[in-house]
């Protein structure tokens, strides 16, 4: 791909063999043949059209956490989205509605939330990233998830069209909205709804939430948790019943905070963290015949490239 064949106004904010390790809260990664920045909702939508007519894909990447990207050289254009955030807030009666750009970070989201006194956001106190993965993966907690605050998701379509889609339109699930899994639909926008309330008890409500996640890693680099929760389990206790806190392997470390967080202790690299983690499914379906599912998503490596043995 030539920046030449991208019009100035693209062009701009396109960017070529890009180390992405610093743009992952892992901090692992290789480098992107393009890297494409835009600075606006506008823009945003622009170089998706672009993106859209001189590529077959291209991978949408936020605020880097929930993501592991290989060691290699990534071939297909990566579109960063954290430099498109804005919010634009509206009251009606005792509703608020607030409406984000997909790069705005959810942390961002939250803190005004708690400034202004808005209730609705309490549950998303810890969860790192952006809006628009944070709806990609319907991002939660035992107290909540970002389904129940949708009103409205804008998305720029497969012919480079705009649509809205409505809250009930967007097929949550677990960890997952079925709507987004179609990796041609790019989220650039989100309505979110909250209420009017005391900023004591919103602030009051975050402390609860940050207690009620326990203890998690912190001195080290991670992307949240690595593994869904399976139906009926809790994929941190099987991780610790199998005796997977403390392992290593290179540079990654299974934190003894919390099971399901892999730590980056330097030198470390994407394959380290995979071998690690299938280390630590292996270990699970092994004592409890449980297999579990990946909650990150992956560039540029896959499971199935990475033998582990005994």
């Amino acid at each position: 791909m030539s920046r030449r064949s991208a019009p100035d106004s693209v062009g701009a904010f396109i960017l070529h063999d890009q180390l992405l390790a610093p743009l992952t809260t892992w901090g692992v990664g290789g480098y992107a043949k393009t890297l494409v920045t835009p600075r606006s909702r506008d823009e945003l939508i622009e170089a998706i059209g672009w993106l859209k007519t001189c590529c077959s894909s291209f991978f949408t990447l936020g605020g880097g956490s929930n993501v592991l990207i290989g060691d290699g050289v990534i071939d297909i254009p990566v579109l960063r989205t954290t430099e498109t955030r804005d919010l634009r807030v509206s009251v009606d009666g005792e509703n608020v509605f607030i409406d984000c750009a997909a790069g705005t970070k959810l942390s961002e989201v939250l803190a005004l939330t708690i400034k202004e006194g808005w209730s609705g956001l309490e549950f998303a106190a810890g969860i790192p990233g952006t809006v628009g993965g944070a709806l990609s993966g319907n991002a939660g907690t035992l107290r909540g998830a970002m389904d129940k605050s949708v009103v409205m998701v804008q998305t720029v379509e497969e012919d480079g069209s705009k649509h809205e889609w409505k809250a009930d339109d967007m097929k949550w699930g677990y960890r997952r909205c079925g709507l987004l899994e179609n990796t041609s639909r790019v989220v650039i926008g989100a309505k979110l709804k909250l209420s009017l309330s005391d900023r004591g008890l919103v602030l009051a409500a975050v402390k609860e939430a940050l207690e009620s996640r326990g203890l998690q890693p912190c001195g080290h680099r991670t992307a949240g948790c690595v593994f869904k929760n399976p139906q009926g389990h809790s994929a941190g206790m099987l991780l610790d019943r199998a005796e997977c806190k403390g392992l290593v392997v290179g540079g990654a470390r299974v934190s003894a905070a919390h099971a399901n967080f892999i730590e980056n202790m330097g030198a470390c690299s994407a394959r380290n963290i995979m071998q690690l983690a299938l280390i630590c499914k292996k270990r699970v379906f092994e004592m409890f015949g449980v297999t579990l599912s990946f909650e990150i998503k992956t560039l540029g490596i896959q499971e199935e490239d990475i033998y582990v043995g005994r």
